[in-house]
């Protein structure tokens, strides 16, 4: 559930799932955005995405879009910041192996396919 969401829709609250060890936990899925080849405005394209990696940028994730920069050196102190990692508090995140998922990801499809009859 996005944070951001939660200041217009009053009616959406967020919550995390226990594990069986009753510890709260989420997961962290990131956005990505690249380049694609031969792209008709790809200098202007590689601008964009130089800002949107920028230290400012990066350190307005969470007052703009209500969540946090994956990376570490640009520390956000705004007030949703410190609400979400107030929020945050006690909660595990779980993080997938990208790599593995990338490299399983037909078996895994398949599977879930299988487990649920779709």
């Amino acid at each position: 559930m996005n944070f951001a969401q939660a200041k217009s829709m009053p009616n959406l609250a967020i919550w995390f799932p226990a594990t069986t060890t009753g510890r709260p936990t989420t997961f962290a899925l990131p956005y990505a955005a690249g380049l694609v080849t031969d792209a008709p405005h790809s200098k202007n394209a590689k601008k964009l995405l130089d800002h949107m990696l920028s230290r400012n940028a990066r350190q307005q994730v969470s007052e703009i879009g209500g969540g946090f920069s994956v990376r570490q050196d640009a520390k956000a102190t705004d007030a949703n910041a410190i609400a979400l990692t107030k929020l945050m508090d006690g909660v595990e995140v779980f993080e997938p192996d990208w790599s593995d998922i990338d490299k399983n990801l037909t078996s895994y499809v398949d599977g879930w396919k299988e487990a649920t009859g779709s």
